[in-house]
């Protein structure tokens, strides 16, 4: 089987005492119909609203799967949003909710975690994003299975 390793030098710390941090921006195993990537987890201390960074990691998330792995947003099968506990309010938790309904379509919606931790790798973050794609050789089928509630037969 075949493994890529995509951008181990974007995962480098300045001033470790190591060259690399052994680690990657991705790890994509190529299979028989399809290609699996696990994305670490990105994060985008550079702008101050906990929005504005979400945004940003997905266009990221989407430009990347794009231009280098022929891709789309439509592949993702996995988010983990990992979100400082000071942060993740209700009000929060509705704004990323709003930003997964722009940027993945209800035919495609990955399952999805939502972790509050008390700190993330730098103060000026507030949220990291991993992801799970898988990428089909000649596209997806998908059915969309509602799990609403039934009644129940009658008893009488």
């Amino acid at each position: 089987m075949k493994k890529t390793i995509l951008a181990p030098e974007l995962a480098d710390l300045p001033g470790s005492d190591y060259e690399t941090t052994a680690s990657s921006l991705a790890v994509i195993t190529h299979h028989d119909d399809h290609r699996a990537v696990n994305v670490s987890g990105l994060a985008y201390p550079g702008v101050e609203t906990i929005t504005a960074q979400t945004r940003t990691i997905l266009e990221f998330l989407e430009k990347l799967l794009e231009t280098e792995l022929d891709g789309s947003l439509e592949d993702i099968t996995v988010t983990r949003f990992f979100v400082v506990e000071s942060k993740l309010t209700t009000e929060t938790r509705v704004r990323i909710h709003e930003l997964r309904h722009e940027f993945f379509s209800p035919q495609h919606r990955p399952a999805s975690t939502m972790v509050g931790v008390s700190a993330l790798a730098d103060e000026r973050m507030h949220i990291e994003l991993e992801v799970e794609a898988v990428i089909p050789d000649s596209g997806w089928e998908t059915n969309v299975v509602s799990l609403s509630a039934t009644e129940d037969a009658d008893t009488s």
